[in-house]
């Protein structure tokens, strides 16, 4: 049985190769987060690229620009990717259809949320701790007002509260407040089981891991990047595998994890990923 561009992007099925071409616009937007998810950011751009285009839906447009900003700032380039960011918002926001069905409203609010959780996200890298938290507060009311049941798709729906729940919780950990970074860390968790994609399950472990250092349990935070590392390893998902020797070599949890978060960022490089 074929595996579907969503499952690879947003599902179990992370590990899929070959990732399948994309027959569509949509489908493109899988597949670029599914070889972003992977590492493969030159391929993901190429992807990309072919979505930022006049003429194309703008919801479509918000999303692919999100992702590239998601990618920018996985390497580190904060400053580059609230441009993106920026314009992503700007499209979500913009004209709404005269009579939209709920899957396109459903999809433009989902672009919305992830828009502002990206910019929230780039100002944790400018030190703007301020601006990310007010961008997050919108995402609140936005969520809020839109209702957060459970059975909603998960794509458009729980994704986007999780994704705030992450970022939360690493504004508390740049301003210091370990506590505050646990609960939206264990909230994260909560949301995650169940969750249907692995990359987000795995990622929202790696947030967890960083929660436990700022409070000090390095034993914790040491067993959680190490299972990262493995899952990420499993999965196929080097940018997280990447993610978490670091912060293993960070907390000191061995010699070997700084040559091989430096062998890691030097294979993300050759795939596209520009670090600064």
């Amino acid at each position: 049985m074929q595996v579907t561009l969503p499952a690879i992007a947003f599902g179990g099925s992370a590990r899929a190769c070959p990732i399948p071409a994309a027959p569509d616009p949509w489908a493109t937007w899988f597949r670029a987060v599914a070889l972003g998810g992977a590492g493969r950011y030159a391929a993901a751009a190429g992807e990309l690229g072919r979505l930022d285009v006049a003429g194309a839906d703008d919801v479509l447009r918000s999303f692919a620009l999100s992702t590239r900003a998601a990618h920018r700032r996985q390497a580190g380039r904060h400053h580059h990717a609230v441009a993106d960011d920026a314009q992503a918002l700007l499209l979500a926001a913009g004209r709404r259809r005269a009579d939209p069905t709920p899957v396109v409203e459903e999809r433009r609010t989902a672009a919305l949320c992830d828009a502002l959780t990206g910019l929230a996200a780039d100002n944790l890298g400018r030190g703007m701790f301020g601006a990310s938290g007010r961008l997050l507060d919108r995402v609140d009311q936005i969520l809020d007002a839109q209702g957060r049941e459970s059975d909603r798709n998960w794509i458009w729906g729980g994704r986007t509260e999780l994704r705030s729940h992450w970022v939360r919780a690493e504004l508390a950990m740049f301003t210091g407040d370990a506590a505050e970074a646990g609960r939206h860390a264990r909230a994260a968790e909560a949301m995650s089981a169940a969750c249907p994609s692995i990359r987000h399950v795995i990622k929202t472990d790696l947030i967890a891991a960083a929660a436990a250092a700022t409070a000090g349990d390095v034993r914790q935070a040491g067993a959680r990047a190490s299972r990262v590392t493995d899952q990420a390893i499993e999965f196929g998902q080097l940018p997280l595998e990447w993610a978490a020797a670091k912060l293993l070599d960070g907390i000191g949890a061995g010699e070997q994890w700084s040559g091989r978060a430096q062998q890691l960022g030097a294979q993300l490089k050759l795939q596209g990923a520009a670090m600064d």
